[in-house]
């Protein structure tokens, strides 16, 4: 089912999209772009058509407009098959706001680009200056989102022929999957998948090479260092927390959790009253300091 699609408010302010202009013809002068209008568009997808109550209150949540109407154009979205943290809180918003009907919801800009003589540009005319407007990562570039919400079916298990092929199949998968595994890690498995008598799958294989990555065991960071051809008393991890131990004046809690505390100033919080039972919200006095994300791979 195609999805619905409500149009939203300018997604971008006068300075914002100046910027833009700037930028995509600095990418490609060619191209001459003489303005950009760009809307914020909501993906709906329902049981069906939806009724005049489930509109209304979708669009006051959604502080949408009206039903998407533009010609031309494309959109840029979260990359189809997967769903964006916004369009789970969302959901869930509409879903304690009884709109049980509404399956999901997900945002994003569509983009009118103006060349000279008021020609609308394509996609395939604009080319890589799409990447001003997109973050890769995340989202993508579409003209056509009649199956923005298709749903796949999943794909089987694959299997790497250890037990009848030996490690070199290993080693291939290795690659082919870009499971990024150690020599050593590798090692490991095959020893353990030959001594269970069985071939892996790749749903095992990349879990391992997950939960076994740089990102999670902090294999380099915590590894020794030969530094100048001496090896280090710090791993590198030590390094880091050096800086604390060095200087540890206004720092209430380092490195704990993935996040960091500083020292802040007084203050008013705002919250709701216990303490005499009225339950009402009120500025209670306290001592505000700053919560810090700390990630060791930034």
């Amino acid at each position: 089912m195609q999805p619905i699609i409500f149009q939203g408010l300018p997604a971008f302010s006068d300075f914002r999209l100046n910027a833009l202009q700037k930028a995509l013809n600095d990418a490609a002068p060619d191209l001459a772009i003489t303005s950009i209008d760009a809307v914020e568009v909501y993906f709906i997808e329902a049981e069906g058509p939806l009724d005049d109550t489930t509109t209304e209150r979708a669009f006051a949540l959604l502080s949408a407009q009206h039903h998407f109407d533009r010609e031309g154009g494309f959109f840029v979205t979260p990359r189809k098959g997967t769903i964006s943290p916004w369009s789970s809180k969302a959901t869930d918003i509409f879903h304690n706001c009884a709109l049980s009907t509404v399956h999901r919801v997900e945002r994003g800009i569509h983009f009118r680009l103006n060349g000279q003589d008021g020609i609308v540009l394509g996609i395939e005319e604009i080319g890589l200056a799409l990447l001003a407007l997109h973050d890769r990562m995340t989202e993508a570039v579409y003209d056509d989102v009649s199956d923005f919400f298709r749903h796949f079916e999943p794909a089987p298990l694959r299997t790497v022929p250890l037990m009848a092929e030996g490690p070199e199949a290993f080693h291939k998968a290795n690659i082919d999957w870009g499971l990024a595994m150690s020599p050593e890690e590798i090692d490991y498995l095959v020893a353990a998948y030959q001594k269970m008598e069985r071939d892996p799958t790749d749903a095992e294989l990349v879990m391992f090479s997950q939960v076994n990555s740089e990102h999670c065991r902090h294999k380099i960071f915590n590894a020794d260092w030969i530094v100048d051809g001496e090896k280090s008393e710090r791993s590198l991890f030590k390094m880091i927390r050096n800086t604390h131990a060095l200087n540890p004046d206004g720092v209430l809690v380092a490195y704990s959790d993935n996040s960091g505390v500083l020292e802040g100033s007084p203050g008013d919080w705002w919250e709701v009253s216990q303490q005499d039972g009225s339950f009402t919200y009120k500025k209670t006095p306290s001592q505000l300091d700053i919560l810090c994300k700390v990630e060791t791979h930034n």
